[in-house]
Parts: structure tokens; sequence; C-alpha cells
């Protein structure tokens, strides 16, 4: 018994690092193509989600996220914003008041497809509610 309470914290170490291990960098063309459209920024994370990579990042003028497909080509982007620049002003505040009693928003921001299509996703506790362009609601996510 002994013994095993020895050896399992090492079998332990050693999973958590081979599963470090396995993390993979983004790859060259990815990286060139984000510092092409975002030379100042400062990368905070890649993250790998198969087939696609998301930097979120962050510059002086902003702070956001833009995934790229396996061909480095911009599908998405997603920027922070302040809730005064959500558009149709006040609807979005005001359903998320009336449809969440005591929420509060937590932060926005502005989705943009590749196909041009742009959200907002308002971030409550939990959960993000998305918006269509017109102000229309759209959906309910789990964060």
């Amino acid at each position: 018994m002994k013994k095993l309470s020895i050896l399992l914290p090492v079998i332990m170490i050693s999973f958590g690092c081979n599963q470090h291990s396995k993390h993979r960098e983004a790859p060259d063309d990815i990286v060139a193509a984000f510092k092409k459209h975002h030379p100042n920024a400062t990368i905070l994370k890649w993250n790998d989600e198969s087939p696609v990579w998301e930097a979120k990042y962050t510059d002086e003028k902003e702070k956001g996220a833009v995934t790229y497909d396996k061909d480095a080509n911009i599908i998405e982007t997603e920027l922070v914003i302040e809730e005064s620049e959500l558009p149709h002003q006040p609807a979005i505040p005001e359903y998320i008041k009336t449809k969440y009693p005591g929420e509060k928003i937590q932060s926005c921001e502005k989705v943009e497809k590749k196909d041009g299509t742009i959200t907002y996703e308002i971030q409550i506790t939990g959960k993000e509610i998305v918006f269509d362009a017109a102000g229309k609601y759209l959906d309910e996510e789990p964060d």
C-alpha cells in the first residue's frame, strides 16, 4: 500500500506532463496571417479548435479574437465593445433586463462571420445572449 501511495502521484504527474506535451503551436502561416492584420497586437492565447485556430488578442485600440480556417483565412472576428456601442439602444439592454431579471450585462462582443453577417453576444452569468445586427434576439448559448 505504501508503494502505491508513492507511485500514484508519480503516475499522475507523468500523465499531466504527457497531456501538456500534446499542445500544438499555431502553424506559421496562421500566425503570419494574424500578424498581417494585427501587427501591433499581443496574442494572449491561441486556441486549437481543430480544424480552426482562434487567436485571442489585445492591442492599444481593441481586444478580441480572430478565428482562422486551416488555410489561414479569417472565418470570424470578435471584438469586445462597450454596452453603449450595441445597436438599437436601448432595445438590447432592455431585453436583457426584462427577460433576465436581476442579471447585469458583464460584457458585449460584436461578431462578424466570413460572409459579413454581424451578431452581438451579450455575456450574463453563465450565458451568452445573441442578437442580430437589427437588435433582434436570436439565441441563448451556455458559456
